[in-house]
């Protein structure tokens, strides 16, 4: 008889690819995000339209859309339009899963003057690109390939600010909807996780004081995800500031993945393990942050990571940056 622990094993592995066949069915979905051309900030309230079926929705705060249409229409057009903005179309046989629609300002001329008369200088630190949150893999179109960052403790990044005392205005991250490998995995669009706004210590030059906790809750899949901390008049003391991620073990985010483990099939008679493939399966843990080369800087970022309540240089991470800004006004 199989022992108790197996058969919860086998149920769950069974239950898993009972859903396969669903998420097969479930290809004629359009989401992404719609993000302004000039500033890459998103766009909330933008109409999404599928033209032929006449299928819409609208993007919500963080520029987010999801749209399944119940009878897809051959040769359809996904149409994105907002005030302010012009009217982009697109045809559904050239939309990419999770993609990112550029609008472009329908007055370009007033955003510049408006950007031209602002007396405080802004700067956004560790900026990354729309670009930089897509893998080379995927496409073909880009030369660098994205990581998955999904730290089993808290993750810190080094800002520097021009002058000291700056004020933080603004946070962006990004992230990834699923990982290239296991294989198989089940989709889980929501996630709650902590974010800290941390000083430096002077002493260990690594993260100090927490100046700002924020507790963040996702409901959907979007790849780039900004927080607006213009009401907080959060001021940064010194130059050098971190901002930390901090992931929460639980099952709201957890993702349950399926992959190939080795079963030991028999021994040799000189005690050799024969080894063969069997399915296995894992949890990972929400959010996964996006990992890529900076051909901005060509430098790779100054991250620690919090071991046994001690924060260290996180060596593991040295060879790339991680999709986390600040823009500040000085």
């Amino acid at each position: 008889m199989l022992n108790l622990s197996y058969q919860k094993t086998l149920l769950i592995i069974v239950a898993l690819l009972c859903l396969v066949p669903k998420l097969t069915r479930a290809q004629d979905v359009y989401d992404g995000q719609v993000i302004n051309k000039v500033t890459e900030l998103p766009i909330p309230g933008v109409t999404v339209i599928l033209l032929k079926q006449k299928a819409a929705t609208q993007t919500n705060e963080r520029g987010y859309f999801s749209l399944s249409p119940e009878k897809p229409v051959a040769n359809d057009t996904l149409q994105f339009s907002s005030v302010g903005y012009k009217t982009f179309k697109l045809p559904v046989s050239a939309y990419q899963p999770q993609m990112f629609i550029l609008l472009e300002a329908s007055n370009t001329q007033l955003n510049e003057v408006l950007i031209s008369n602002k007396k405080i200088k802004t700067i956004t630190l560790g900026r990354f690109l729309n670009y930089d949150l897509k893998n080379s893999g995927k496409s073909g179109l880009f030369s660098h390939t994205v990581r998955v960052v999904a730290s089993p403790m808290p993750l810190a990044k080094l800002f520097t600010a021009p002058k000291a005392n700056a004020i933080l205005t603004g946070i962006a991250m990004g992230r990834q909807d699923l990982p290239e490998s296991p294989t198989y995995a089940i989709r889980n669009k929501f996630t709650t996780f902590l974010i800290h706004v941390m000083a430096q210590d002077t002493d260990t030059g690594g993260p100090g004081k927490v100046l700002f906790t924020k507790t963040v809750s996702l409901t959907d899949n979007s790849t780039r995800i900004d927080f607006d901390l213009t009401d907080r008049f959060l001021i940064i003391p010194g130059s050098k500031f971190f901002i930390a991620i901090e992931w929460m073990y639980i099952p709201y985010n957890e993702i349950i993945s399926i992959g190939n483990a080795d079963k030991v099939k028999r021994l040799t008679k000189r005690g050799r393990q024969v080894l063969e493939d069997t399915a296995g399966y894992g949890i990972m843990y929400q959010p996964f942050l996006v990992g890529y080369e900076n051909e901005i800087t060509k430098k790779p970022a100054v991250l620690y990571t919090k071991v046994d309540d001690n924060w260290q240089i996180a060596r593991e991470y040295r060879s790339f940056d991680v999709a986390l800004s600040a823009t500040v006004h000085y």
